[in-house]
């Protein structure tokens, strides 16, 4: 593969690659502009013609595209094409995808167990029939194969499940995540185990835990109720005074899960709630739901959410962030391919499709003044900037020439008489210089623990499936068998979730009759 390869065809409109929702086989779709929107439509030759909202906003759309990198790859571990390495694919209705991304972020379930019943879970026990469960020396080989990803080691990993606490040596598992040299060590959890026993949470923290990616679909438990099938607040609350108390609490980031008609009218008080909390606080990610089952075209014209709604429900509920103070999720990438040239070494660039996830930062002043990064940094200035300078920029005697260079694009991205009373330049210009520096983990933390994160992203489901999402996808899954697959090809499409479960584990009768019905 070249970088050729890599190029996303931007404008509209535009062909892809999707799959049937009914039969799975793939199937050629269109994206275009409809009434301000972006639709993507399809026909099955068996099934018939498909169309849902892909973004409801063209213009966020298309400049969502200027911020298309290109991702040098991920090798595949298995094989080899004659005498050279091969790129890892993801394999759709029988036709192999190169992967053009590096693993940003790598999830491994550790149980598809739970201590709750949701209705809108995709992976559970109960629903599957077996559970599925490795052992703590396949989740040793796991992490290590992530590890040893060429050309980019994998640096953060994500616990998840089922709930990922009821793991019988959860804790050992952060030990050696945390051994084996992993940068961000998180979590994504309910709250309950964490809520309940403090001793835990402390317990996990010491071994190695940094974040807790925490389900968070409201701040009134009829939310819940409708949601998760009980009240949860509470748990939410006890988890976060639970961290509180710790001498070095991890982050914490909300994690809604968006429902039209069910919680989309909290998106500004779920914010609201982060800022209260923000000495542990530290962002929100908002996920629209995806549509797992068979749903009707009129129930998904009514039911979806897409990230340019979240867009425009953050601005009517809060007023913090208006729709230019937001930018897809590869902006930050020129950062990284900057330091990669100056360091001489491959560091993990975020070169994501630039329609999977959307995000900004926002400052708060001591006041409670909020202030969105871009109404003080031109971002287009210091992204591209960044990204020119680095397409020159080499490990050699030079390197200091090209910081100096990196820095007076930064100075120059500033507007200096838009910063909020409680930020100065220099602050901004000594944090990034400090990234440019050593791309050092407390340096991006720093960062990261000044600002509040508000971020979406939207997974896929088989109605607004795009195969050039799949191969630019940045948050992978390890699997038993230590294949790396791309997160919406797990969980949805011709998923790979049932296939990799099914062959590693064992029926549910069975699990109970050794160990009972507790946590399935």
């Amino acid at each position: 593969m070249t970088a050729k390869d890599y190029e996303l065809s931007k404008g509209l409109p535009k062909t892809t690659t999707s799959i049937c929702p009914e039969c799975k086989k793939l199937i050629e779709a269109k994206l275009l502009e409809r009434d301000g929107a972006v639709v993507i439509e399809k026909t099955c030759d068996e099934h018939g013609f498909f169309s849902d909202i892909y973004w409801s906003d063209v213009e966020l759309f298309l400049k969502a595209e200027d911020f298309a990198f290109d991702g040098i790859g991920l090798v595949d571990p298995h094989t080899q094409c004659g005498e050279t390495e091969c790129n890892a694919y993801v394999e759709i209705g029988g036709k192999r995808f190169p992967m053009t991304s590096s693993t940003g972020l790598a999830n491994i379930d550790l149980t598809n167990r739970c201590n709750m019943r949701c209705p809108i879970c995709f992976a559970n026990a109960n629903a599957a029939g077996y559970v599925y469960e490795p052992d703590y020396e396949t989740v040793v080989r796991m992490l290590e194969m992530l590890r040893n990803e060429r050309p980019i080691h994998c640096t953060a990993v994500q616990f998840s499940g089922g709930e990922p606490t009821i793991y019988p040596r959860f804790l050992d598992v952060l030990k050696k995540a945390d051994e084996l040299g992993f940068a961000q060590i998180q979590v994504a959890t309910n709250g309950l185990s964490f809520a309940r026993d403090p001793q835990l949470l402390k317990d996990a923290v010491d071994a190695g835990l940094d974040t807790i990616y925490l389900s968070f679909d409201g701040v009134t438990d009829d939310i819940y109720l409708q949601a998760r099938n009980r009240k949860m607040f509470d748990v939410k609350l006890k988890l976060i005074e639970n961290a509180r108390k710790l001498d070095k609490p991890p982050s914490i980031v909300l994690v809604p899960t968006v429902l039209r008609s069910i919680n989309d009218h909290q998106v500004g008080a779920i914010l609201d709630f982060a800022f209260e909390n923000g000495d542990v606080v530290r962002g929100v990610n908002y996920q629209p739901v995806a549509f797992t089952g068979r749903i009707s075209s009129d129930e998904r014209q009514r039911e979806r959410y897409t990230l340019t709604d979240l867009v425009y429900d953050v601005d009517s509920q809060t007023g913090y962030a208006g729709r230019d103070d937001w930018y897809p999720v590869p902006v930050v990438a020129p950062i990284s391919k900057l330091v990669s040239a100056l360091l001489g070494k491959n560091m993990v660039t975020f070169t994501t499709h630039p329609h999977c996830g959307i995000a900004t930062y926002l400052f708060r002043d001591d006041d409670g003044t909020v202030t969105p990064i871009p109404r003080f940094i031109d971002v287009e200035k210091f992204s591209l900037g960044l990204y020119k300078l680095s397409k020159t920029a080499k490990n050699n005697w030079l390197k200091m020439w090209y910081k100096m260079r990196a820095m007076r694009i930064i100075r120059k991205s500033i507007k200096k008489d838009k910063l909020p009373q409680g930020l100065k330049d220099v602050d901004i210009v000594n944090l990034i210089a400090g990234v440019l520096g050593d791309g050092s983990k407390d340096t991006l933390s720093e960062f990261s623990w000044k600002m509040m994160y508000v971020g979406g992203m939207h997974f896929q489901d088989d109605y607004n499936y795009d195969v050039e999402r799949v191969r630019r996808c940045g948050v992978h899954y390890a699997t038993p068998d230590l294949e790396v697959i791309p997160f919406c090809a797990y969980n949805g499409g011709p998923n790979f979730r049932a296939k990799v479960e099914s062959e590693h584990s064992v029926p549910l009768d069975e699990w109970r009759a050794k160990h009972g019905d507790e946590n399935t």
